[in-house]
């Protein structure tokens, strides 16, 4: 008798758990968005992400421009729309600095998700988190960490747009 109690117990756990829906998450408090809750993307959006964020990092304009959208448009930190002719001409300036200073620019990305948070209009949002450190010519270090976040439509990169905060040195 004990070891059929057991097995009914086991048939109502086991059923329990296959009737639970995975629930979605999160919080919205614009009128349009209401009833959307968040929910994971898809493993090839952060590949389109990570693609053109490279292809960045590497100043390889030509794969951007394969990975984007014709309309791509790029947030900064102060958020003013910029199209990518600015945000090239704006890396080649950089790199020209940094070239005459003899500085450098190191990347480390930390974590990379997608969301969907509407399920029904094709944009998944992919969010990374990448801890940069820059070496001035004597050897002075600054490092920041950057929250960059790519919308992908289409198989195309359709925004991008980044925000950045300073890490603090221990003898700071």
């Amino acid at each position: 008798m004990k070891k059929l109690n057991i097995k009914y117990f086991a048939v109502l756990i086991i059923l329990f758990i296959v009737g639970c829906e995975a629930p979605t998450v999160g919080y919205n408090t614009y009128e349009w968005g209401k009833d959307y809750k968040y929910s994971l993307g898809s493993e090839e959006s952060i590949e389109i992400a990570m693609t053109f964020d490279k292809a960045w990092n590497d100043r390889d304009f030509e794969k951007m421009t394969q990975l984007a959208s014709d309309s791509i448009k790029f947030y900064f930190g102060n958020g003013v729309q910029r199209d990518f002719e600015y945000v090239k001409s704006s890396a080649m300036t950089q790199d020209s600095v940094r070239a005459a200073n003899g500085s450098s620019v190191d990347a480390d990305l930390k974590h990379v998700y997608s969301l969907v948070l509407n399920p029904n209009n094709g944009w998944e949002q992919v969010k990374s988190h990448v801890v940069y450190t820059f070496t001035d010519s004597l050897g002075n270090i600054n490092r920041w960490r950057q929250f960059e976040r790519f919308a992908v439509k289409d198989g195309k990169v359709q925004r991008y747009a980044g925000s950045w905060q300073d890490i603090p040195e221990e003898t700071e």
